[in-house]
């Protein structure tokens, strides 16, 4: 691989990564379940991992949808193994006001910071998530979320 081609599938790989923001911010669910393999797992803290579209699709409809929610996206940076196969690291910070769709919505702090580690795969049809690991970092809950409660979408 020349270093053209690697430079494309960062460029690609960072796209990914950010679709993936704005597929959450928008609550368009199939375009968010897309940007994972069939088989993807997606690892969330103090929860079960999700495993494939059908999982990560009802966690997704299971999520309140009355909220202004954005994503914004720090450092991203793409590892290339080879040809089909990345690994990156991001950082997000979340924002989160519940209870309108309008924009603009009243301003909050951050909900939170997260880590993601992610295993990319080249597609027939361009890069996917075949493992997304996520982190809290910092958040403002008032409590860390336990295996029998429900983290914010991250």
């Amino acid at each position: 691989m020349d270093g053209l081609e690697e430079l494309l599938v960062k460029s690609a790989c960072s796209d990914l990564i950010t679709r993936y923001a704005m597929a959450v911010d928008e609550w368009d669910v199939n375009l968010f379940v897309s940007l994972f393999t069939e088989d993807a797992v997606w690892q969330r803290p103090h929860v079960p991992p999700l495993r494939g579209h059908a999982a990560i699709r009802d966690f997704m409809r299971a999520q309140p949808a009355d909220r202004v929610l954005r994503h914004v996206n720090g450092g991203i940076l793409v590892e290339v193994v080879d040809r089909d196969h990345a690994s990156a690291f991001s950082q997000t910070t979340v924002y989160e006001v519940r209870g309108t769709t309008a924009v603009p919505a009243p301003g909050t702090v951050p909900n939170m910071l997260v880590e993601y580690r992610d295993a990319l795969v080249r597609a027939p049809d361009g890069w996917r998530i075949a493992r997304r690991d996520t982190t809290v970092v910092f958040t403002t809950a008032e409590e860390i979320p336990t295996p029998s409660g429900t983290p914010p979408t991250a």
